[in-house]
């Protein structure tokens, strides 16, 4: 090689070192879009101020060194064409680097193929359904899907209780719930517990009497129920009201304490799947929930955790890359594995999907604890 040449090689290879080491921009925009108001705002309310106490410990600890990241938050209010139309302009307008959200897995199946369109890396960090990250290779979740968390569930219950026969109620014209109903319809299959009666409601209906009746006259070992926190409510106080004592299975909807808070002692017993829980001994949750009590003086739930975890995943996938372009990201978050978060050592599998524990938990003098 001549002298000329590799003077230019070295001068080419320099400039690329040089390209490669660029700083990151000093404001690294990211979307939020979670339902903050209507029947479900408990989830995303909570989600947000995961995310915003995550932002806050980011940008002091420097985490991103000099650059700072800038929360765009916006309100999809459940609703899917809101949900097309905010990461729409997020990703036009706003140009993020990456969203987290939304909240329900029925805005994120109308929301997500957006961003996966543009080449914008989604986050999900309460979206459980089946079929969620399949929507594409941008999108990702740190929320466990229901078929790593009800098996687990349904286990435990049968470790306790020993149920022959199981009855269930679900929401007909909802993603999450149909799905999570399909969920343990084979989980129940495969555990040899017998489904002796299924009922359905539909958005909007108040009173489940009828349904439950129904149900509760096939003599079920345990209840099955599949329902968002507004409907959660009354399902629970109206199935005690007719006198179901019988132990009820919750699906990640019953996570919310807005569950226990409203149908109080109608809570008592329930038994739901978490990925985290108040408890927890994980020396990051612990200092998540000192800082959560602190800044807003109440104690974070399960979303909160995984909003959270979510916003410190994607700072990490920043920092790996070295770059806020949006493929740069896609391709870090791809090769988390072992991060230290609020729910553990957490990875994404080959599907994009979480690799972290679940715990069965049930509601005692109103609050989650380890269900044994």
């Amino acid at each position: 090689m001549s002298a000329k040449r590799s003077i230019l090689c070295a001068i080419a290879f320099a400039a690329a070192a040089v390209a490669s080491a660029a700083p990151l921009p000093a404001t690294i925009k990211i979307g939020v879009v979670e339902t903050l108001t209507g029947d479900n705002s408990a989830y995303g309310i909570s989600i947000r101020k995961g995310i915003e106490l995550a932002a806050e410990e980011i940008n002091a600890s420097k985490l991103l060194g000099s650059s700072q990241l800038a929360l765009v938050v916006a309100d999809d209010k459940a609703d899917k064409q809101e949900g097309i139309s905010v990461f729409t302009k997020l990703i036009n307008d706003e140009k993020v680097s990456a969203i987290i959200g939304p909240t329900l897995s029925g805005t994120a199946f109308a929301a997500d193929p957006v961003a996966q369109k543009a080449g914008v890396p989604v986050l999900g960090t309460s979206t459980t359904a089946v079929g969620i990250t399949a929507m594409g290779d941008f999108i990702f979740r740190d929320s466990l899907p229901q078929a790593a968390v009800i098996p687990g569930t349904l286990a435990a219950v049968i470790a306790k209780y020993k149920p022959q026969k199981a009855a269930l109620l679900f929401q007909a014209d909802q993603e999450y719930s149909k799905s999570e109903a399909d969920v343990f319809k084979a989980s129940l299959a495969k555990l040899n517990i017998q489904l002796v009666a299924t009922e359905s409601y539909s958005k909007g209906d108040s009173d489940f009497r009828t349904q439950l009746q129904k149900l509760f006259s096939k003599k079920p070992d345990i209840l099955v129920l599949c329902s968002l926190v507004g409907e959660a409510i009354p399902v629970l106080q109206q199935a005690r009201e007719i006198g179901i004592t019988v132990p009820i299975v919750g699906g990640n909807g019953f996570n919310s304490p807005n569950v226990i808070k409203n149908a109080k002692e109608a809570a008592e017993g329930l038994i739901v799947g978490s990925s985290w829980f108040i408890d927890s001994v994980v020396p990051k949750s612990k200092a998540f929930v000192e800082a959560f009590r602190k800044k807003y003086g109440g104690d974070p739930d399960q979303f909160a955790s995984q909003g959270y975890s979510g916003l410190f995943i994607v700072a990490n996938a920043i920092k790996g890359s070295g770059s806020a372009d949006r493929t740069a990201i896609r391709d870090a978050l791809g090769k988390v594995k072992g991060l230290d978060t609020t729910l553990g050592s957490f990875s994404f599998d080959e599907n994009r999907d979480p690799v972290c524990q679940s715990v069965p938990l049930t509601v005692k003098d109103g609050k989650y604890v380890l269900f044994q």
